[in-house]
């Protein structure tokens, strides 16, 4: 279980030898959630089951930091075998991304119970299917192919209600 604190993590990842001095400012600007947050608002899933847009942009900023993960442990040419090292520097979040708990920020962040914004206390956790986390979803479960198997896009409508064991759970993955 990880707590993920957006600014926090950006700015980590900012600083890491991850990013290089001349890239931090494109890398910033490319740390984008509002296209995400307005094509999940648009799809159907979101219009029978609206979810709050600070909940929308959250996920939209685990989004990024996976992503930016994923593509920092990629190989650069095809002709290079992946090592799948991030560094000592890069904060490694997840698979279970827990937002800040009211103690968490007013510790951490040093604010006053005046100064906390109440909706961040109505942000629900999710896990997060990826292959960055699960290098299985690669192979193809019938042929046990890794060749074929890729990775489209992000799901277009949001997180997925699951039913587990214990409690209900929320999950967000990447369309194989």
């Amino acid at each position: 279980i990880s707590v993920f604190e957006p600014e926090v993590v950006l700015n980590l990842l900012k600083d890491s030898a991850a990013i290089s001095p001349i890239d931090k400012s494109a890398f910033e600007k490319s740390w984008t959630v509002e296209k995400r947050v307005s094509i999940w608002k648009e799809s159907c899933n979101h219009k029978t089951h609206p979810r709050p847009e600070f909940q929308l942009r959250w996920e939209a900023k685990v989004i990024e930091y996976v992503q930016c993960l994923w593509e920092k442990s990629q190989p650069q040419s095809k002709k290079i075998e992946p090592t799948h090292k991030l560094g000592l520097n890069i904060p490694l979040l997840g698979p279970q991304f827990v937002p800040p708990s009211y103690i968490h920020i007013q510790k951490c962040l040093g604010l006053g119970h005046q100064d906390i914004e109440p909706v961040t206390q109505y942000i629900k956790p999710f896990n997060f299917i990826h292959q960055f986390y699960y290098p299985q979803l690669a192979t193809c479960p019938q042929c046990s192919s890794d060749k074929e198997t890729t990775w489209e896009e992000w799901t277009s409508t949001g997180l997925c209600k699951l039913h587990s064991l214990i409690c209900e759970e929320t999950a967000l993955g990447a369309q194989l």
